[in-house]
Parts: C-alpha cells; structure tokens; sequence
C-alpha cells in the first residue's frame, strides 16, 4: 500500500500544514488516538483523502482539504468514535464523507459539494452530530443515513443534491 503520511497505533501527534497528493491514502489513522490533523491537504489520491480506520478514536480535524481523491475525501470507519472535524472541505471526490460502524463523532462547519456519488454517508452509525455543515450539489444524495440511529442532525444547508437532498 501506498501512503503519504500513516499513524499505526500512536497518540498524541499534531500534523500540520502537509500537502499530500497522488498516494494511495492521503492520511491513514489506524488505531491512533488524540492525534490532530489540522490545515492538510489531501489532493488527487488514487483511494482515500483522509482515512480513520479501526478504533482511531478522539481525533480532531481541523481545516483541512480534501478533493478530487478517488473515492471518499473523509473516510471514518470501522469503531473510529469521538472524533471531531470542523471546517473541512471536501469536494470532487467520488464520495464526499462517510462514516461506518463509528459513533460519536461531531461534525461542525465543513463544507461537502460537488461529489459525484453523495456529500455525507453513515452507515451503521450512531449517536454522531451533524451542524451547520454545507452540503451541496453532490450526485445521488446529500445526507445518507443507513442503518443509523440516534444521530442529530441540526443546521445543515443541504441543496441541489441530484436525487435526494437527506435520506434514511
């Protein structure tokens, strides 16, 4: 596997205003915690923009950039809890963010637009929190919730979205 910048099972790092484009996976968290990821740029990845994978739990994602990856430019999955992104952007990915299987995590002021298949995906997630996010001209749906529960969805602009602008 190719990576730009990849955390196996540490904590308490802070990576800063990196430029990371045409890797594999951008930013790869695995079971890493506490770690921040602010003002990065993730470009042009042939997969993944920013990737939380297996308990990467109490992250925070801060200002960071993801667009034109492969397939998703925020992916969080697999029992990656608490975490915190705010005031990403993530555009033209195929798949703007998604969470799967993870819960608790706080999503505030990020922008999500012009992804072709859809902004915001959860998948088997709940308990997570959605403000004021932009979410906007994306392919299929702007929000998708599959099989997710409890979560609080609150402020979002969510327009222009192909088929569905919020789905369950």
């Amino acid at each position: 596997m190719d990576y730009g910048i990849y955390l196996n099972s540490k904590q308490n790092n802070t990576i800063k205003n990196c430029i990371i484009t045409d890797f594999e996976r951008g930013f790869y968290l695995y079971s890493s915690t506490n770690n921040t990821l602010a003002n990065n740029t993730a470009n042009s990845n042939t997969y993944l923009g920013i990737y939380l994978y297996y308990y990467s739990t109490n992250n925070a994602l801060t200002n960071n950039t993801a667009n034109s990856n492969y397939d998703f430019g925020i992916f969080i999955r697999d029992y990656s809890n608490n975490n915190t992104l705010i005031n990403n952007t993530i555009n033209s990915n195929n798949k703007g963010m998604a969470l799967f299987f993870s819960a608790n995590n706080t999503l505030i002021n990020n922008t999500i637009n012009s992804n072709p298949y859809m902004g915001i995906y959860l998948y088997s997630s709940s308990n997570n929190t959605l403000i004021n996010n932009t979410i906007n001209s994306n392919g299929q749906r702007g929000i998708y919730l599959y099989s997710s529960t409890n979560n609080t969805l609150a402020n979002n602009t969510v327009n222009n979205n192909t088929k569905r602008n919020l789905s369950q």
